[in-house]
């Protein structure tokens, strides 16, 4: 079984994407073996107000809905924020938060989006934080040149202490080692995915992905595809040369991700 934390549906204004709708996403998700996947609406991260996408997200997944986990993508500047998330997890049934202060020109650690991880952990939902989107070399001129600020994430942790937090689609072997210390003193769970960490030893070194086992743990490593932006294949081969015991790539595959969301199955 692969749970898949990173997956969008949704349309992209740089460049154009394939396997975008529920449909087609569902598609690679059997080729691939990917049982569910969490995923997030990219009209979200693009329009004025972020609930017409979460709500089209929704609607798109309904014929799917036991394969995916649908997060909110909530912008904390806009007015109706709270009213809008509570709305995604009481009304639409959505399983977590993702955010996005690059795109929406907020500071992770003002205090509307302080009060928003902390509703998130009180309702009982973990929040994801991508590094990007896409890799800063590949941007289009008009898209944002900034990525996650993890010295913002850092003191996010500590004025948020319990709520779980996961963070992908970066070079999280540096960021684990850089918030170890305050991920260790807290209640709520840090987990970050391995979708740009190296696995493959260079001339019998330590890898990239043996310093995010040292400094995360395998019980806080989750399966990332980043689906549609990327080809699924480089994540399925990193699982494959893993140096751990398969009861460890079983929780790295769904396992961890399993407990987080309370899956029985």
């Amino acid at each position: 079984m692969i749970i898949d934390i990173n997956t969008y549906i949704g349309c992209w204004p740089f460049r154009q994407l394939r396997n975008n709708t529920a449909e087609g996403l569902v598609g690679i998700m059997d080729e691939a073996g990917i049982d569910m996947a969490a995923v997030s609406s990219i009209n979200s991260i693009f329009y004025k107000d972020v609930q017409e996408g979460n709500v089209e997200l929704m609607n798109e997944i309904k014929r799917f809905e036991s394969r995916f986990l649908p997060f909110a993508i909530i912008n904390p500047l806009y007015p109706a924020w709270k009213k809008d998330f509570l709305f995604c997890l009481n009304e639409l049934g959505m399983k977590g938060l993702e955010l996005y202060p690059y795109y929406h020109r907020y500071d992770l650690t003002c205090p509307e989006a302080v009060e928003l991880v902390k509703i998130a952990a009180d309702m009982g939902v973990p929040v994801h934080l991508p590094c990007s989107v896409i890799n800063m070399r590949q941007r289009h001129w008009m898209d944002t040149n900034e990525n996650l600020d993890i010295s913002k994430v850092e003191r996010l942790l500590t004025l948020c202490p319990d709520t779980d937090v996961i963070i992908s689609n970066g070079p999280c072997e540096s960021i684990a080692s850089k918030l170890k210390k305050v991920a260790d003193l807290r209640n709520g769970k840090v987990y970050y995915d391995f979708a740009r960490v190296e696995v493959l030893p260079i001339r019998g070194a330590n890898t990239p992905f043996d310093t995010l086992v040292k400094n995360a743990g395998v019980d806080r490593i989750v399966f990332g595809s980043v689906l549609p932006f990327q080809y699924i294949h480089p994540q399925l081969v990193r699982l494959e040369y893993m140096k751990i015991p398969n009861e460890d790539i079983e929780k790295i595959k769904a396992g961890n991700l399993k407990k987080l969301f309370g899956l029985s199955k």
